[in-house]
């Protein structure tokens, strides 16, 4: 079949190095036109699908439509527009293959040496549709000429976002390099393979429910650099889900984030989120060194600070409320090395100005949310997926003969919410509702127990008439005598233990409250 008239071989003059055809279909149409102008101002043909021809000539770029260059008008409303021999044919077409380059003249076909797609937006529209409408935004057409042009970008030129055109005409001018083109094919395979997960991750999410998938599909990009990692001789960087937010800014980064910041700031903002009073949470290596709520966000700082200022130097800060000026004139007399708040006065970005390699960073408990509901954590060669469960935890309940106070009550409840966030086996132990003793990542109980005791006794904390949260159960009663020894009165627990008979026994012949949750929160 010969190709129509319109398409034989052209009488213009293309630019030594400069494409002889063009292909657009855009989805997202930024810039095409003045990129467009430029290629046609060095003799390049453009070729363009459907609503992208459209706009190209509306915007005065000489353009042949595709249905054109084909002899076939698009199918299926749409559906199929670029799935035709002469599209793809001259882009496979190897430069180095004389029978290729026979064969497209035989067709009166040019070879098309760059092509420039953006998707259908399936993961900015698609996801947030009905099955239907979700359905309609996974591009076909477009990701088969992404691939064909980036498998033969030893002659072709591949674009997938608007932000690649500027480069693409710099390399054009310049010369463009077999670099350029392979940088910009790796760039494309990693988009559709981005895409395609992005996809399969959706429809996994809309029909597994709760038991884990089958398949479990992460893509992932990179959103910046970073100088190392946990240590200075590992490499590291930063990257986002397909379809979450790219970048990560902070409000002021006097000095670059590091990866142990940004794991230290996820556990912060996320602990002091649980709070609904206003409430501070400070992280150290991971794990809350201080946590406490207060009526005012200033009086929250100075209690989570006490809770043990040893640890704390060199800490994460994190707020639930609008830093205001007063807190930060305090926090300004620490030596932080990140502060994280979901909102920040002008005042207070003022009063922190002195502290030259301070991160300041505006983030909540919503920004670190993901619509992926499984937790992926990698373990050599192999995955462990899990996810919470979307069903209101247990009702807690009374074991013991006393029942909590409900000064207690309220203590146990805020020192719950602190163990829940630090590494197994956890102890933490609450005055109200403030961390004055954190024992944590121990081997043994009892061992946690007494590492909080410490901790607060270090800290000039008086025990008496303190609470105590564990993560896991007391598989003995010795954890609840220590504690009781100290001053504590009230114990919360998941329970499930052999021993929880002997452990409640306890419990009651030292006249401690002790109420179970019957649920567990290890955190390895």
């Amino acid at each position: 079949m010969s190709a129509p008239s319109s398409q034989q071989a052209p009488t213009r003059t293309v630019a030594p190095g400069w494409p002889r055809a063009a292909l657009f279909s855009l989805s997202d149409k930024t810039g095409a036109a003045a990129f467009a102008q430029v290629l046609v101002a060095h003799g390049t043909r453009i070729l363009a699908s459907g609503g992208t021809a459209k706009a190209l000539a509306d915007a005065g770029v000489p353009v042949t439509a595709v249905e054109e260059w084909t002899g076939f008008s698009e199918l299926l409303g749409g559906r199929v527009k670029t799935l035709h021999p002469h599209v793809h044919a001259p882009i496979l077409a190897r430069g180095d293959a004389p029978a290729d380059m026979a064969a497209l003249a035989e067709r009166g076909l040019e070879p098309i040496d760059l092509v420039a797609v953006s998707l259908y937006p399936f993961e900015q529209k698609g996801m947030a549709l009905d099955d239907a409408g979700m359905i309609e935004e996974i591009d076909i057409g477009g990701v088969a000429l992404l691939r064909g042009a980036a498998k033969n970008h030893d002659r072709v030129v591949v674009l997938h976002d608007p932000a690649q055109y500027a480069e693409a005409l710099a390399a054009y001018e310049r010369g463009l390099t077999a670099e350029h083109r392979r940088r910009w094919a790796l760039a494309t395979f990693a988009y559709t393979s981005r895409y395609d997960g992005t996809i399969a991750a959706e429809l996994a999410r809309r029909s597994e429910g709760e038991a884990p998938p089958e398949f479990h599909t992460l893509a992932l990009e990179r959103a910046r650099t970073l100088r190392y990692g946990e240590n200075p001789h590992q490499p590291a960087a930063l990257y986002a889900r397909a379809g979450a937010r790219h970048a990560f800014d902070a409000w002021r980064e006097g000095k670059s984030l590091s990866y142990n910041n940004l794991l230290d700031l996820e556990a912060a903002v996320q602990l002091v989120g649980r709070f609904e009073q206003p409430a501070c949470v400070i992280v150290k290596h991971n794990q809350p060194c201080g946590a406490a709520t207060a009526a005012a966000l200033d009086e929250a700082y100075a209690r989570a600070l006490r809770s043990d200022e040893l640890s704390a130097f060199g800490g994460i800060v994190a707020f639930n409320r609008t830093l205001d000026t007063v807190t930060a004139q305090a926090l300004s007399a620490q030596f932080v090395e990140c502060v994280a708040f979901p909102a920040i006065a002008e005042g207070a970005d003022q009063a922190l100005r002195g502290k030259k390699n301070l991160r300041l960073v505006q983030l909540t408990p919503a920004d670190l949310a993901c619509a992926d509901p499984w937790q992926v954590r990698l373990v050599g060669p192999w995955a462990l997926l899990q996810r919470n469960s979307d069903g209101a935890p247990p009702p807690w309940r009374n074991v013991s003969k006393r029942a909590p106070s409900g000064a207690e009550m309220a203590a146990l409840i805020f020192a719950w919410e602190v163990v829940s966030a630090a590494r197994s086996n956890a102890i933490a132990i609450a005055s109200g509702e403030a961390l004055i003793g954190l024992g944590s990542g121990q081997t043994s109980r009892v061992d946690a127990v007494d590492v909080a005791l410490m901790k607060a006794k270090r800290a000039g904390h008086d025990v008496k008439g303190a609470v105590l949260a564990s993560d896991g159960f007391f598989p003995f009663p010795d954890g609840v005598t220590n504690a009781a020894a100290a001053g504590i009165t009230a114990i919360v627990q998941p329970g499930g233990s052999v021993k929880d008979p002997e452990v409640i026994a306890e419990a009651d012949r030292l006249g401690i409250a002790m109420v179970f949750t019957d649920r567990r929160t290890f955190r390895h």
